[in-house]
């Protein structure tokens, strides 16, 4: 009788250790897949319907130790909605703290709108990045319900064009142009807020800025001189001067050129400041915080002229033949 018990108390030992030991391998080495795989927690999952559908999809080699751990954890992931991307080799701990780590969802893309892009530029970069075609995000452009701050003109290229704040941004891969067009002008909006320490500007004058920002921005390659020139177009605007930006010019052909011919000056567009006076009708790029400054806090100077040093600075001056010697001397004509 006693070696029967003995017998039968070594069977239920060894039968627990084993079990110890499955159950220890299972925690550690959960899957049973040859490669990384890509597992889509969506709204409202919760960590045993993820596990069932590893379960489901063929990817868990037992479902039942894998909830029997997560029933004894002391204090349970907090998962989020989003693709994980996962290695084939982890434990089911490393499986949970990865679904728990928003920064680790593969449907999210970080990416920097550089300044002075313009809204054909950052389109480009959306479908580089996998975030929405280019087209498409143009397209959203045509029935988005424009801020009443935004003046209205059927001449105007992008109604929007400088209200998308320039900025590092979080979006998920198929989110439609409303809702990034909406997420970077309400950056545009804290920004404005803040520079302008929350005082209320006109509609006209907002525009005005913004439009002058715009030009700053891909005109000043020097952070230091935006200002300064700045001061040059407002300066010009006094003088009803046209402001002959080859920046304008750009925009209007819709291309970038290393170097503008006689034909590209005559351009026939609203945003060729060669030939309209004052301002171009709209902003030509969306500028960054420190160009929408010089906008409104321009330098205070005589400067009605300014030209390349090829070094990423400019010569600047109120004297028209000085400025010509300059230019043949930097730029051969």
């Amino acid at each position: 009788m006693k070696k029967g018990v003995i017998i039968s108390s070594l069977c239920l030992v060894g039968i627990l250790v084993l079990g110890g030991v499955f159950y220890s391998h299972t925690i550690k080495d959960p899957f049973k897949t040859n490669e990384d795989f890509i597992i889509e927690v969506q709204q409202g999952d919760n960590l045993y319907s993820v596990i069932s559908k590893l379960k489901d999809e063929g990817k868990l080699k037992n479902v039942i130790i894998p909830k029997i751990y997560i029933k004894n954890l002391e204090n349970k992931p907090d998962i989020k909605p989003g693709e994980y991307k996962i290695n084939k080799n982890s434990s089911l701990q490393e499986f949970l703290s990865v679904l728990e780590d928003a920064t680790l969802d593969q449907s999210k893309v970080q990416i920097t709108i550089p300044e002075g892009h313009d809204i054909t530029q950052i389109a480009s970069i959306l479908q580089e990045e996998g975030i929405i075609e280019k087209e498409t995000f143009l397209e959203s452009f045509k029935n988005y319900a424009v801020p009443t701050y935004i003046k209205a003109d059927d001449k105007v290229k992008y109604s929007m064009e400088g209200f998308l704040f320039p900025d590092t941004y979080t979006f998920k891969k198929g989110s439609s142009g409303d809702e990034i067009i909406k997420i970077m002008n309400d950056r545009f909006n804290e920004v404005i807020k803040e520079i302008t320490n929350d005082k209320k500007l006109s509609d006209d004058e907002l525009y005005k800025i913004v439009t002058m920002a715009s030009i700053v921005e891909r005109e000043a390659s020097n952070p230091e001189e935006r200002d300064v020139v700045a001061s040059v177009f407002y300066n010009r605007i006094d003088k009803n001067m046209k402001f002959q930006s080859c920046a304008t010019v750009q925009y209007a052909l819709g291309e970038h050129k290393e170097k503008l011919y006689e034909k590209d000056l005559i351009v026939e567009s609203p945003y060729n400041t060669y030939l309209v006076d004052g301002m171009p009708i709209g902003p030509i790029s969306n500028p960054g915080k420190e160009s929408l400054k010089a906008a409104i806090n321009p330098k205070s100077t005589n400067y009605l002229y300014f030209v390349s040093n090829n070094d990423g600075t400019h010569f600047f001056t109120d004297d028209y033949n000085e400025f010509l010697k300059v230019k043949e001397k930097t730029q051969g004509f």
